[in-house]
């Protein structure tokens, strides 16, 4: 039985030379309840019902490196990041159905470095991630669709973070 949206999402480390370092196996990714509010929107025709627009990366909090994460309940009334460092336009065609058109399965690839994230090397420390509609590249703005805290992963100089999106309606 389905019980809505889903969300899984894969990442890989990419070297300088664009050699894979790893690749992380795919896992479950939280949808959150704007998400729900956008698909109404979108059904109705509302002008709130815009597309998918913005990737961004956050540093979260250092406590989640010792397992001390927040409840999944409180994650998912979310609208925003924790601590967003940074936010990626998603280029119009990135985000494509799976196995042909008008499927129910959608996906998302982006590739971040660290020029992607300003701030120096406070910020290159990742623990967190979320995909928003519309809004701008302000941070914050935009209706966050999903979230997801993962294992910290430092950014280096050189290196490219590949995050795969696959969202299923």
């Amino acid at each position: 039985m389905n019980d809505g949206p889903a969300g899984r999402y894969r990442d890989r480390l990419l070297g300088p030379d664009g050699e894979p370092v790893w690749e992380r196996p795919w896992e479950r990714n939280l949808i959150v309840d704007e998400l729900r509010k956008l698909l109404a929107a979108l059904v109705k025709g509302d002008p709130q019902g815009v597309p998918v627009r913005y990737w961004a990366v956050g540093s979260g909090d250092a406590a989640w490196d010792g397992g001390n994460l927040p409840s999944e309940a409180a994650r998912r009334t979310r609208t925003q990041l924790f601590t967003e460092t940074a936010r990626k336009q998603i280029p119009a065609g990135q985000v494509t159905f799976v196995g042909g058109a008008f499927t129910n399965q959608l996906e998302i690839t982006m590739q971040f470095t660290i020029a992607d994230i300003p701030g120096g090397p406070a910020t290159w420390s990742l623990r967190e991630f979320g995909v928003f509609a519309g809004g701008t590249a302000a941070s914050g703005s935009g209706l966050l669709l999903n979230h997801r805290i993962h294992p910290r992963i430092d950014m280096q100089q050189g290196f490219t973070l590949e995050r795969t999106l696959r969202l299923t309606f």
